[in-house]
């Protein structure tokens, strides 16, 4: 594994990457024969993360941190910027950079180039399933509502057949905690899905990744309701089906607005992701001055 560019946005470790430099590092983990975990940070769990120091230590402790959200593609940018010494131009030029990186984010994405690209876990799925296919590697399915995970893995053997889905479990309540950590030590997989929010996600790599073997454990929150076009388990009884935002959309930094629409419940948690977010940036920026 080589060392890696990163970036600290609101005390939370970035990586600075591409795909392919990401999927290089994750044949490189598989190499050296231990656990691994990758974490795809968004602002909502930055956010979260300033209040749960114990959520902040497990992203940070984490082998590869990957961008899942504009927002951190912007911070970077924004909080890389230098401020002149000038005292009186401090705040122009302060509000100005704010301004345009935040038009950028919809007008002009490109120029948001800290963090090279934003690497999902939605995507971060398919490219591993694609990599594991071509490698023989074994992928154990957790999480998800009842029977999405049988149908994600079927959905993704439909494109790549030699892709060797070892198990799919929902894990708990459905099923117990300590069968699941069975099942994935008897099938051993080289790379493990969780499709679980992200607050479970951690506790889930803190509590168990230590008593498997050789294994890379990923975060992927809803990845496996967008396959199969289920609804995410946060939703409530008037679900739409889960669907990702159109890709125009995605490039311009609007998933936001997609989710508003399209799942009206998350309001608080965009409202998180956006507005929260980008005060709370630009006050650590502004405590520089």
């Amino acid at each position: 594994m080589t060392s890696l560019s990163s970036v600290k946005i609101l005390g939370v470790k970035v990586h600075t990457i591409t795909l392919p430099q990401a999927l290089q590092e994750i044949i490189a983990m598989i190499h050296t024969r231990r656990n691994h975990y990758i974490v795809t940070p968004n602002p909502e769990m930055v956010m979260y993360a300033n209040l749960h120091p114990w959520f902040r230590e497990v992203l940070n402790n984490s082998s590869l941190s990957l961008a899942d959200g504009v927002g951190l593609l912007w911070a970077a940018k924004y909080l890389s910027l230098p401020i002149t010494n000038i005292p009186v131009l401090k705040q122009i030029q302060e509000w100005w950079q704010w301004l345009w990186t935040s038009a950028a984010v919809v007008l002009a994405p490109r120029l948001l180039n800290v963090i090279p690209e934003r690497l999902t876990g939605a995507d971060m799925v398919w490219e591993m399933a694609k990599l594991a296919s071509e490698r023989g590697w074994r992928i154990f399915l957790l999480g998800a509502g009842p029977g999405v995970a049988l149908k994600a893995a079927r959905v993704m053997q439909q494109l790549y057949p030699r892709l060797n889905v070892v198990e799919v479990m929902v894990g708990p309540p459905h099923e117990d905690e300590e069968e699941v950590i069975r099942r994935i030590q008897q099938t051993n997989p080289q790379i493990i899905f969780l499709a679980f929010p992200a607050d479970k996600q951690m506790k889930w790599i803190k509590n168990f990744l230590p008593r498997l073997h050789k294994s890379i454990a990923i975060g992927i929150g809803g990845a496996l309701d967008f396959i199969v076009g289920g609804a995410a388990m946060q939703a409530g009884a008037n679900a739409t089906p889960a669907r990702r935002a159109p890709e125009w959309m995605r490039d311009r930094g609007l998933e936001w607005l997609w989710r508003l629409i399209s799942q009206p419940w998350r309001k608080d948690r965009i409202k998180t992701a956006t507005i929260e977010f980008m005060k709370a940036v630009r006050h650590e920026k502004l405590a520089r001055l």
